[in-house]
């Protein structure tokens, strides 16, 4: 797909809207590689990626109205989350004028005919679908007469408090933002053994809606530092301190590279695997490299994993200490230190 995205990039016109998520990332690195256009992301590390290589960089839960203009195109590869792809299907007739194109490409199991479909119904006329290889790519223009009517089930913009998640705030476009992961459950568990001295500064690397702080939080007095990749994470999280009267900051970082080392009693990680539709090996070792940075010389990292991922190998490459805490329901909860 990235070679379809780059066609449609380079042959876009400067008055063009490139929505890029993490499916995204492979065409920054390529080398020489320039979008005369504007990106809009909300990847912390595909927005500051993109800085020095597009026009301007955006990087927020899909706000269009800070872009403060309106566009001749817009060209997505689709995100993983469906309710994203609604929202920006929904969104896209108000930042396009008459006569503007939508364009989404991705592969068969992105979900990409039906969402074509979508567009169609969106944005008035019929469903365009062409086959390039193993992608595909749809072209809308934005129908003369009004659009049709929204497509999306759930108000994406809005920060929802559910019971599911003991009045926590979550939102659409976070992963498994209306549970709580089995995972970072395990791990929830295992604070009662694991608790450092009041005080305490803790990182939440990879926070999500900031569910395993605020569970912290409850068994002690600490200072908190939590950040993720995602925008749509940072706002819940930041609502739940918030709420919780939490001390603490919620800041975007690139798997924790841009935070200080040296500087955590104890980190709590659920770290991601997957790359957009795709596992991807090298996260954990990022996640692990920058917890092994980011700890005190005495400090204590608590990480969860499905049972597949090694982090019993992974580990040792960063930490002196690699601890299986607990086995349950497909996850491994581990204790590092240095």
């Amino acid at each position: 797909m990235s070679s379809l995205l780059y066609q449609e990039l380079t042959q876009a016109p400067e008055e063009t809207l490139w929505i890029a998520d993490e499916n995204s990332k492979p065409l920054l690195h390529q080398e020489g590689f320039h979008f005369a256009g504007d990106l809009l992301s909300n990847r912390w590390d595909i927005a500051e990626l993109a800085a020095n290589r597009v026009q301007r960089s955006f990087f927020n839960d899909f706000h269009f109205e800070e872009l403060e203009r309106k566009y001749r195109r817009i060209v997505y590869a689709v995100s993983k989350e469906k309710a994203v792809v609604h929202h920006i299907i929904d969104r896209a007739p108000d930042f396009l004028g008459e006569g503007g194109e939508l364009v989404l490409l991705g592969e068969k199991q992105s979900g990409i005919k039906s969402y074509a479909a979508k567009v169609a119904e969106r944005l008035g006329g019929a469903k365009h679908l062409q086959k390039h290889g193993s992608s595909y790519l749809s072209c809308n223009t934005v129908d003369c007469g009004d659009s049709g009517t929204p497509i999306a089930e759930l108000q994406y913009p809005e920060l929802q408090q559910l019971a599911e998640l003991g009045d926590l705030y979550s939102k659409p476009g976070l992963f498994g933002w209306n549970k709580v992961d089995k995972g970072s459950a395990l791990l929830a568990q295992q604070l009662t053994t694991e608790l450092p001295a009041d005080g305490s500064h803790i990182v939440d690397l990879g926070c999500g809606y900031g569910y395993l702080s605020l569970q912290l939080a409850a068994l002690g007095n600490y200072h908190f530092t939590a950040t993720d990749n995602n925008a749509a994470a940072l706002l819940a999280c930041r609502k739940n301190f918030t709420e919780r009267n939490i001390e603490g900051i919620v800041v975007p970082s690139d798997a924790g590279s841009e935070l200080e080392g040296g500087i955590a009693d104890l980190l709590l990680c659920n770290p991601p695997f997957h790359q957009g539709f795709q596992v991807e090996g090298d996260l954990t070792d990022r996640f692990l490299q920058q917890s092994a940075r980011i700890l005190k010389d005495s400090g204590t990292a608590i990480f969860v994993v499905n049972e597949f991922i090694p982090l019993a190998k992974k580990g040792p490459r960063y930490f002196s200490q690699v601890t299986l805490i607990t086995k349950e329901r497909g996850f491994c909860v581990y204790r590092l230190r240095p």
